[in-house]
Parts: C-alpha cells; sequence; structure tokens
C-alpha cells in the first residue's frame, strides 16, 4: 500500500473514532461513572425446628435450649462458650456440659 493511501486510511478511521471521542469528552461525567453495582442478595438460613417424640411425650429441643441457658445462669457466673447437650427421653431429663467443663442436668 503506498504512503498516500495509508494516510488515507489512517486519517478515515480517525475520523470514524472522533464522534465517540467527542461524546466522551462532552460528557465526562457519565464515562467516570462505574457501572451500578450489583445488589447482594443474602441468603437466610431456613428456620429448623426439632422435636424429640417418645412413647407419648414430645420435647422442642430449642425450649430444652432455652431451659439449660437459663439452669446454668442461674447457677454460675461462667460465660457460656460451648454446651453439649445429651437427651434421654427415657428418663425425662437433660444432662449438659457447659464449655467442657461445668455438668448438670435439668428435668424436661
Amino acid at each position: 500500500m503506498s504512503e498516500k493511501k495509508e494516510n488515507a486510511v489512517v486519517h478515515a478511521a480517525k475520523k470514524v473514532g472522533e464522534p465517540a471521542a467527542e461524546k466522551v469528552k462532552e460528557n465526562p461525567k457519565k464515562a467516570a461513572e462505574k457501572p451500578a453495582a450489583k445488589k447482594e442478595t443474602k441468603e437466610t438460613a431456613p428456620k429448623v425446628t426439632v422435636k424429640i417424640q417418645f412413647g407419648e411425650c414430645e420435647y422442642d429441643v430449642a425450649e430444652i435450649q432455652k431451659a439449660i441457658k437459663a439452669d446454668h445462669e442461674s447457677k454460675s457466673k461462667v460465660k457460656i462458650g460451648s454446651v453439649s447437650v445429651y437427651i434421654k427421653p427415657e428418663e425425662k431429663t437433660a444432662y449438659y456440659v457447659v464449655n467442657s467443663d461445668i455438668a448438670d442436668k435439668i428435668g424436661i
């Protein structure tokens, strides 16, 4: 390709790109704006209800947990870090161990 033709092609390409460049120069705020942030959808865990049925009785695990917390707080000032619960429906008793240290039981 001759030098004149190359210059003509380059010149034509510049003209094609000019309108877009001019639009950006005219409204720099729009060009600088970031695309709208996507809304984060927070998935929530489903509500789970656990009940134990034994014979004619039914025990709600959430209620047992509340009773254990209340029992522990009434007997000790030690903050609860972890709790292990052992439910024995045949004895109508829940045994618990707080912080791998304090063991007790409650009637259910």
